[in-house]
């Protein structure tokens, strides 16, 4: 957090804003180059199709000390040593694992079992720190999807009271499918909600009610801790909004008290408007904070990650080629266009989406079509109405546009993970911001590396806000 104004400055700088605003499908169809702010030997750099310029990039952000005389424009290695600098550290951290394998995997993905294992782990060693017993905490499972947490949760904490919400019925049916089918005993409640702050605060206070009986004694309020194992959008926000809703309760009110959150955020393309940013501190500056729209998508990005095997070697490649190549399409199109005599239909986007009628209309198609250009350029020509000669072979300057396009793209991937330690910064922020406000100062917030990355969980920093 201490690093958050230093973020926020490289994030929004003319470089790197520039990049987030650029994307391969604008830069290759642009009469004239937009105004990146890069000396002119970088095109003639980026340029060169036969050194390939972006794996270059990609192993001088992987391993930037395994030699010293790279070929590569200093622009870029500083824009990559800034991030690496920036960064969230992404490494996961220890857990004392104690959840039998056997049952939290059941049903699920290898990456599934692996988040739930962690998160269950966690919670359990949280709970133990605490000195709460697991068994009197009501927990409460917010985008609890097809329940695997809450089930989890159930049976390795023997927690009696366990809330899955979900705003998606078809998840919600699913999770009671397999919790009818596990066999298990105990309470849990499934219920279909749109999740706001609101709504989630009321469905807590009515759970309570409705579950609480006079056999079964318990603490006035009843302890609640509330959990979100990737929480889409603003789901994140909406629910620390709730744990401050509730703060706010006058005490004689209260059927409930958070006695913790652990929320792990993702799909930042969905946030509100509203929801970045969110702390004063980066509120307040001047000028506001205004990210490209695909900033939010490139946030997603784990460019460390992409050559941990030879299958995700193989992905991340393919991932590249398809972006480039449609890019390359799209400027075919639009020459044939222009030399046709016909009407432009598409205008050079704003938001660093790529998004352009050309692109929808050649929509998805399948991994088998990019094994070679030739084939790939019959088929999106025929998917788009549009022939593009005989044998289809990407010519001299083409092949130079694709060299530049994977170094932009790689380029704005490895950005990406300063954009997500912005946003994930600024909440830290927020959080803090409201507790000091409400001098809560036995309570913390921190961010915690709940999953390891390398088995595909992207998205592995947990906010967690606990008692100190």
């Amino acid at each position: 957090m201490d690093n958050l104004d230093v973020i926020r400055n490289f994030v929004t700088s003319p470089l790197v804003e520039s990049l987030l605003f650029t994307h391969p499908n604008d830069l290759s169809v642009a009469v004239v180059r937009p105004a990146l702010p890069f000396r002119e030997p970088w095109w003639a750099w980026a340029a060169d199709a036969e050194a390939c310029r972006w794996m270059q990039l990609f192993e001088y952000y992987t391993d930037p000390v395994q030699r010293t005389d790279w070929d590569i424009p200093v622009e870029f290695r500083e824009l990559i040593d800034q991030v690496s600098a920036l960064a969230l550290p992404r490494s996961p951290v220890h857990i004392v694992t104690e959840v039998p394998l056997e049952i939290s995997s059941r049903g699920m993905s290898p990456k599934k079992a692996h988040e739930v294992t962690r998160s269950v782990a966690y919670i359990s060693n949280l709970l133990r720190s605490l000195g709460v017993d697991p068994r009197g905490v009501r927990i409460v499972d917010v985008g609890a999807g097809q329940g695997y947490l809450t089930r989890t949760l159930q049976s390795h904490l023997g927690s009696t009271h366990l809330l899955a919400l979900d705003s998606s019925e078809i998840q919600t049916q699913g999770a009671q499918r397999w919790q009818e089918r596990t066999g298990i005993t105990g309470s849990i409640t499934q219920k279909n909600i749109h999740i706001t702050p609101t709504t989630l605060y009321e469905s807590i206070d009515e759970w309570i009610r409705h579950t609480s009986t006079q056999d079964e004694p318990e603490a006035d309020p009843a302890p609640v801790l509330l959990v979100a194992l990737h929480a889409c959008g603003s789901l994140t926000p909406d629910l620390l909004r709730t744990f401050f809703i509730q703060q706010d309760v006058s005490k004689d009110r209260r059927l409930w008290t958070p006695i913790g959150v652990i929320a792990v955020g993702c799909c930042y393309n969905l946030l509100a408007p509203q929801d970045f940013p969110l702390s004063r501190r980066i509120k307040s500056t001047s000028p506001p904070i205004v990210l490209a729209t695909s900033a939010y998508h490139m946030a997603a990005q784990i460019p460390a990650q992409w050559f941990r095997t030879p299958e995700s070697r193989a992905d991340a490649t393919l991932a590249i080629r398809k972006v480039v190549w449609r890019a390359i399409v799209a400027a075919r199109l639009a020459k044939t266009t222009k030399t046709n005599g016909e009407q432009e239909e598409d205008a050079v986007a704003l938001d660093g989406t790529g998004d352009r009628p050309v692109m929808r209309r050649l929509g998805r198609l399948n991994n088998a079509v990019y094994t070679d250009w030739r084939t790939f350029a019959r088929v999106a020509g025929k998917r788009m109405g549009v022939d593009f000669g005989p044998d289809n072979e990407l010519d001299a300057e083409e092949r130079a546009l694709i060299s530049e396009l994977e170094v932009l793209h790689v380029l704005r991937c490895i950005i990406g993970t300063a954009v997500e330690s912005l946003i994930i910064a600024d909440r830290q922020q927020w959080v803090q911001e409201h507790l000091d406000a409400r001098e809560m100062y036995g309570v913390q917030v921190e961010l915690v590396n709940l999953f390891d990355q390398a088995t595909g969980s992207g998205r592995n920093v947990a906010m967690c806000i606990r008692p100190q």
